[in-house]
Order: structure tokens, then C-alpha cells, then sequence
């Protein structure tokens, strides 16, 4: 691969990622808890490694944190309902 490329596709990732931190604070999501605020990244396209490193936590910290997000408010929940 030609050398220039490179370091254009490394610049173009640096400038992406600063963008996704622009959106986020620009949306107000700053104060926010993490999960809601890595869920925002991923949405921009951000891997969920590179929203973590973004957020200044680890990949396993921010998916558990989404996951209990996602329980607290009512997510699919394990196992079969019970008839009652």
C-alpha cells in the first residue's frame, strides 16, 4: 500500500473521531451517564472499542454499562415468562 494512504486514512479517523466528540458535546450529552453517551457514538458509526477509548473507559466497561442500562429500563429480559 502507498505510505501516503496510510497516513491519509490515519487522518481521516483522528478527524472522524474528533467530529463524534463535537456531536457529542454539541447534543448536550456531556453531563450524561456513559452508556447513553457511548449508545450516541455508536451511533455516528464509532466502533463501541473506539467510543470507550473516546470516553476514557475500557470496551468491557461500556457494554456492561449499556447492558444494565438497557435492564433498567424495562430490556429484554432472560428466560421464559411465567404463566400466571
Amino acid at each position: 500500500m502507498n505510505s501516503n494512504s496510510d497516513e491519509t486514512n490515519e487522518w481521516l479517523a483522528v478527524i472522524g473521531r474528533s467530529l463524534a466528540f463535537l456531536c457529542l458535546a454539541h447534543a448536550d450529552l456531556r453531563d450524561k451517564e456513559l452508556a447513553t453517551q457511548g449508545k450516541f457514538l455508536e451511533s455516528l458509526g464509532l466502533s463501541r472499542k473506539e467510543a470507550a477509548a473516546l470516553l476514557g473507559t475500557s470496551y468491557a466497561s461500556l457494554t456492561e454499562l449499556i447492558r444494565q442500562a438497557s435492564k433498567k429500563k424495562g430490556g429484554k429480559r432472560a428466560g421464559a415468562k411465567k404463566k400466571g
